[in-house]
């Protein structure tokens, strides 16, 4: 089997069986054998090899898949990966089945009646059962291995209402195993859960609003799994229990349904055969069909029946009130103190409007995530990324704000959790326009370099490292950014893996070290660039005709060609770029032999030289001049080949050089605008990595890597949207015009209360 290493020495024990060398090599044969066909029909194939049952005589196919998971991650075997992934799936497209969102619902319950239960045991309605908990569930549809149920539930005009989900019941639930009597014995608890059932999923459609709908259909639900759970694996169903989230539902239809709230759980889940600390505890709600449990466990007839009443009685005291729906401040977020840029000062009550204004804007990232600790730990991390933490990785941050029990959390928030990044993503974008979006904006694309001293990480090779001006061990992401008058912000980075990283000396570190996902090939940087602008301009939400880039992408002419039509560029270029001037009045040579463009400089009355004033500096306004001339690519001297030259002397001397295909009436003013919105990616670079911790990271995988980007991006909207709140001048923002970053020109008069870290460029940045 591909990617098996050598066997190690084994001693793993699951549900009481010991793997020895040959059960290791038959568990390899078979994940071979059967490696088309999907990780469950290879952990049914195990179990029958083995003759592994439960105590109902069903295959213990689940347990069997834990064992092969295991052994996966101990590089024993390969897996096929997982046909359904965890976690919540949004999909564009419509609500649900054609006709039923517009549809007007009865209103009463009698119309609907009787309810259409079918029960999906084939492969079409296992499909339409994942879909619609996919679409429609916060929590997706989940990965059901083991003995369990899928139903959806028809009108009885035959619109789809629902879905409900039923499995095995979970081993362990101490206020459950108390109650039954079987806490502590291994043996009895094992024989109790071949008649426990979890109701691992419920869902009636958002459209389906008729009034005690949800516990109609809980209550049929139950009937329904009475009558088909013996028949599919043979043993009669005692107990049914369920986990509300609190935060989300009242459980009300639960109740109304004759289930009894039990108690809460410890806040604690189960990960790779181990029980892992999550903090969310979930209230429990029980169904108790067979009131004589204990009494058939014990085999005591004086054992008390479990009535409603004795359920109760025995309810512990002591446990946590309902939340609401959105969790109040942290107490870390109650006494956190933002980091301010030099000179500007907050009263306690603007500080306080500052911490709710945060929690505000992170509850708008919450939908990413299906569960409230990976909702917490985001804010946590943004939280982190905005204090006054000298370094912002992990460690530091978790260290900082809540102590050494929060470091590991927040490690696996960034590399494990479950996150619908497409839907983080596109929230992220509709905020920065809402912020940003002006008609003057300017996209800018660039790379960054972070150097790294250590082989391991994603992406570190030998390659140019502008930090340093040099070749260096470094990785390097394309950002792009988008400014205008209102501000600038980074919206989009892709990692470059060099071209070392696909050969099969890199293979193992690629794929299982980093985790870089099978589909990324090699791509140069304008590549990557050309493809992150295709995604952003798609969407539309952020206008502007024209795009800069550096040396590295405007001397790269595929990546030029590959831009809209109805967009212009501004492209700096090496200074030995070879061009064909256009008319250049005593100098014929100019136009026929071509010269690079640092020699026009030289040629006498070739350039008009203009002084203009480009930004507010710390010492008053900063002026660099501009000169334009029309010139050719090639000797052919073709019209497509015809570009704008402009010529910026910066005033410490140096002169950029850049292409432009506007037309050749355009204003010196628009291109005088366009080269100052030039830099707003560079004080993004510089911003975010002095005070945000875009370089902070400890992060080795290509998940992680992107994750942190992402939430530097947020953290520096999170600013930039302070800055408008706060601004007390109602001219042009300072923050977002300071420098050569700037787009509009301002005075240094009225500064805003909050910036982004953002001070005033010196002349030679």
């Amino acid at each position: 089997m591909n990617g098996a290493g050598p066997e190690p020495e084994i001693s793993w024990v699951i549900r009481g069986r010991t793997l020895s060398a040959g059960d290791v090599a038959t568990a390899r044969r078979l994940a071979g054998e059967f490696f088309g066909a999907g990780r469950c029909r290879i952990a049914l194939e195990l179990a029958q090899h083995w003759q592994w049952r439960s105590g109902s005589g069903r295959w213990k196919v689940r347990a069997a898949l834990a064992l092969l998971v295991a052994l996966e991650k101990r590089r024993c075997l390969s897996l096929p990966p997982p046909w359904i992934v965890h976690g919540p799936v949004r999909r564009s497209g419509g609500l649900g089945p054609e006709g039923d969102a517009g549809r007007v619902w009865a209103k009463d319950l009698s119309e609907e009646r009787p309810f259409c239960w079918q029960l999906a045991d084939s492969a079409e309605p296992r499909r339409q059962w994942r879909e619609v908990l996919d679409r429609h569930h916060y929590l997706g549809a989940p990965g059901l291995v083991g003995a369990h149920l899928q139903y959806l539930v028809y009108s009885r005009g035959g619109e789809l209402l629902g879905a409900v989900g039923w499995q095995s019941a979970v081993e362990r639930l101490d206020g459950r195993d108390r109650l039954v009597g079987v806490n502590g014995q291994a043996a009895l608890r094992a024989r109790f859960l071949d008649h426990a059932v979890n109701n691992v999923r419920f869902l009636v459609l958002p459209w389906a609003r008729v009034p005690h709908l949800a516990s109609a259909l809980l209550g049929e639900s139950v009937a329904c799994l009475q009558r088909d759970w013996p028949r599919h694996y043979g043993a009669p169903v005692w107990w049914a229990e369920s986990f509300i989230d609190r935060t989300r539902f009242r459980g009300a239809c639960y109740r109304a349904a004759n289930w009894v709230a039990l108690g809460w759980t410890r806040g604690y889940a189960k990960r790779a055969g181990q029980f892992v600390y999550h903090g969310q505890p979930k209230e429990i709600y029980v169904y108790v069909i067979e009131k004589r449990i204990r009494q058939i466990l014990l085999e005591d007839p004086a054992q008390p029946l479990l009535t409603r009443e004795y359920l109760l009685a025995q309810r512990p005291h002591g446990n946590p009130p309902p939340q609401a729906r959105r969790k109040q401040m942290s107490e870390s977020l109650l006494t956190w103190t933002p980091k301010l840029p030099p000179h500007c000062e907050l009263t306690a009550e603007d500080l306080e409007t500052v911490r709710q204004d945060f929690n505000q804007f992170t509850a708008q990232f919450d939908d990413t995530f299906g569960r409230i600790e990976p909702m917490e730990l985001c804010q946590l991390y943004l939280q982190g990324l905005l204090s006054d933490t000298g370094r912002k990785n992990v460690e530091a941050m978790a260290l900082e704000l809540e102590g050494p029990k929060a470091v590991r959390n927040l490690q696996r928030f960034v590399t494990e959790y479950e996150w619908d990044e497409p839907w983080m993503r596109a929230r992220h974008w509709k905020l920065a326009a809402e912020a940003l979006a002006d008609a003057q904006g300017v996209w800018s694309v660039d790379a960054s370099e972070f150097p790294k001293k250590g082989q391991e990480s994603v992406g570190v090779a030998p390659q140019y490292c502008g930090a340093q001006g040099k070749v260096a061990n470094c990785q390097s992401g394309v950002f792009v950014c988008y400014s205008s008058p209102k501000g600038h912000t980074l919206l989009e980075a892709r990692l470059y893996l060099p071209q070392c990283w696909f050969t099969d000396e890199f293979q193992e570190r690629r794929e299982d070290k980093c985790r870089v996902p099978k589909e990324i090939t090699f791509q140069t940087k304008p590549q990557i660039a050309q493809q992150l602008c295709a995604e952003l301009w798609q969407e539309k939400l952020f206008p502007g005709q024209w795009i800069t880039c550096d040396v590295s992408f405007g001397n790269n002419e595929g990546f030029l060609a590959q831009l809209p039509k109805e967009m212009y560029y501004l492209a700096e270029i090496a200074c030995t770029r070879k061009v064909w001037v256009k008319r250049a009045l005593g100098h014929p040579e100019l136009e026929t032999e071509g010269c690079p463009v640092e020699q026009l400089v030289q040629e006498k009355d070739l350039l008009h030289w203009q002084a203009r004033p480009i930004a507010e500096g710390e010492r008053g306004p900063i002026v660099a001049s501009f000169a334009r001339i029309r010139v050719y690519l090639n000797a052919e001297r073709t019209a497509e080949s015809e570009r704008t030259l402009v010529l910026r002397n910066n005033p410490d001397g140096q002169i950029k050089y850049a292409l432009s295909n506007a037309p050749e009436d355009l204003p010196m003013s628009e291109l005088v605008r366009v080269s100052a919105a030039r830099w707003p990616i560079e004080r993004c670079f510089q911003d975010d990595k002095s005070e945000l911790g875009l370089d902070h990271y400890e992060h080795r995988s290509w998940t992680a890597w992107h994750r942190h980007m992402r939430l530097v991006f947020l953290a520096h909207l999170f600013l930039l949207r302070l800055r408008h709140q706060y601004k007390k001048s109602p001219g042009p923002d300072l923050a977002a015009s300071s420098g050569p970053a700037g787009v509009e020109f301002a005075s240094a008069q009225g500064p805003s209360l909050l910036r982004a870290g953002m001070g005033p460029l010196s002349p030679t940045a």
